[in-house]
């Protein structure tokens, strides 16, 4: 069984291949990396439009990444996460670096993990300041029976309803509304 995109000259068995080479490349394992990134670079003047769905790790996203991801066809965001405030300066500076390689922060979406409603809020404005379209998902832990909290959930509502991230400036306005 072959899974991905096949071709007469060029194989893609996998298209979330920076999630495979991030892994790989923390393991110390650059052949694999640099595998992954071949294989990106491999697309590019191709046909081929994709989307790495599961998020790139920003803290593999260096100038010569920056510059290989810029020259790629997308089918509509390059996507990461930054799902602590530790990540937020690394986040920032992949969005700094696709910027200086042509690519507009509308281009670029980021997954924003919502544990601490203060934190994800900072995190969130943030990111809408830099331009770049923001997803907040409330934590859940199935093995542990963790469920959001209603603040959680009011909170990505508010994030996640593009109409109201971009009007209301700040969580507290939106609940004066909500709270009524």
């Amino acid at each position: 069984m072959r899974i991905g995109l096949w071709t007469d000259s060029v194989k893609f068995p996998n298209l979330a291949l920076m999630k495979i080479s991030a892994y790989h490349k923390q393991r110390g394992d650059d052949l694999a990396c640099n595998y992954g990134v071949a294989q990106l670079e491999s697309m590019i003047g191709q046909n081929i439009r994709i989307d790495l769905n599961q998020g790139m790790d920003a803290r593999l996203i260096t100038n010569d990444i920056a510059h290989t991801l810029s020259r790629l066809k997308w089918i509509r965001f390059i996507r990461m996460s930054c799902d602590t405030d530790a990540m937020l300066d690394t986040v920032l500076s992949a969005i700094d670096r696709l910027n200086a390689h042509g690519v507009k922060p509308y281009r670029l979406f980021v997954y924003l993990l919502v544990q601490d409603v203060k934190s994800a809020e900072f995190r969130a404005i943030t990111l809408r300041d830099k331009g770049v379209e923001v997803f907040a998902q409330p934590y859940r832990d199935y093995e542990n029976a963790i469920v959001p909290t209603n603040e959680q959930k009011q909170l990505a509502r508010w994030i996640n309803r593009k109409e109201i991230f971009k009007s209301c400036r700040h969580f507290a306005d939106y609940k004066k509304g909500v709270d009524k």
